[in-house]
C-alpha cells in the first residue's frame, strides 16, 4: 500500500515525459513504445523485456533507461531499479521526473530520508510541470518520517499548483487523522471523495474517521460503499471487520 499513490502518479509522468517520436519506426523505438504500452497496462514483466531490447541497441538512451528502472520497480527488484535510475540521471542531470522516481523507490523502500532529497528537489524546480506530484510524495515521507506538520505543509504546497488532487487531499486527511483532528480529517477526505467518487482508500479512511468520532452510521456507508467499489480488495476485508464490530 506504501508506494500505491506514488507510482501511479509517477507512471503517469513516464508517459508523458519520455514519449519518443512516433513517427520513429526503428526497432529500439518500437521495443520502447511496447514497453510503455506494456507498464500501461501492468505488465511489467513484458515491460522489462522490451526496454532491455531497446537497451541493447540504445544503451544511454535515458528514457529507455528510465522505463528499465520503472519496470524492475515495479517487479520488485530495488537494487536494478535504483541502477537504472542513476544511470538515466547520469545522462540527464539533474532531470526532475528521474529525481522523482528516484523518491518514490526510496520511499518504498522506507529510506525516507534520501526520498525527502529527492522529492524536494525535484519540486525546486520551477520547469517541473508535475511538481505537484513530488510534493505529495514529499509529504507522504514527511509523514511515514512521523513529520506531520511538514507533511501539512508540502500537501497544502501540492494543492496550491493541483487543488484536483484527490489524492492529495486522501492523505492530508490521513495526516490530520493521525494528528487526533478528526473533524478536519473528514472534511479533507470528503473533498477527496468529491473529486474521485472511486477512491477506496479515502472511503476507508473516511470510515475510520467517523468511527473515531462515533459516527457509526457514517462509517458504516463509507465501508459498505468500498466494499461495492472493490469486493475483492484487503480494504475491503478490513472494511467488513470493522462493520461487524459496528453492528
Amino acid at each position: 500500500m506504501r508506494i500505491s499513490t506514488v507510482s501511479v502518479l509517477l507512471l503517469a509522468l513516464l508517459m508523458a515525459g519520455c514519449a519518443q517520436p512516433r513517427n520513429d519506426t526503428s526497432a529500439e523505438n518500437v521495443h520502447y513504445i511496447l514497453g510503455v504500452s506494456y507498464l500501461q497496462e501492468g505488465d511489467s514483466a513484458r515491460a522489462l523485456r522490451e526496454f532491455h531490447q531497446a537497451h541493447q541497441v540504445q544503451p544511454r538512451n535515458p528514457n529507455v533507461l528510465i522505463g528499465l528502472g520503472r519496470s524492475y520497480h515495479l517487479r520488485g527488484a530495488h537494487e536494478q531499479a535504483e541502477h537504472y535510475y542513476r544511470l538515466a540521471l547520469r545522462e540527464r542531470p539533474d532531470d526532475s521526473m528521474i529525481e522523482n522516481n528516484l523518491g518514490d523507490l526510496y520511499l518504498s523502500q522506507g529510506r525516507l530520508e534520501e526520498a525527502i532529497y529527492y522529492f524536494e528537489k525535484a519540486a525546486s524546480n520551477l520547469m517541473f510541470t508535475d511538481s505537484a506530484v513530488s510534493l505529495t510524495g514529499l509529504g507522504y515521507a514527511h509523514f511515514l518520517n512521523g513529520d506531520y506538520p511538514e507533511a501539512l505543509r508540502a500537501y497544502r504546497r501540492a494543492l496550491a499548483q493541483n487543488p484536483r488532487s484527490d489524492q492529495t487531499y486522501m492523505r492530508l486527511g490521513e495526516t490530520y487523522y493521525a494528528m487526533d483532528n478528526p473533524e478536519r480529517a473528514v472534511g479533507a477526505l470528503r473533498q477527496a471523495l468529491r473529486i474521485n467518487a472511486s477512491n477506496i482508500q479515502a472511503h476507508y479512511k473516511l470510515g475510520m474517521t467517523q468511527m473515531k468520532l462515533g459516527n457509526d452510521d457514517a462509517a458504516l456507508q463509507s465501508f459498505s460503499t468500498l466494499i461495492k467499489l472493490a469486493p475483492l480488495s484487503e480494504l475491503a476485508e478490513q472494511a467488513e471487520e470493522h462493520m461487524e464490530m459496528l453492528r
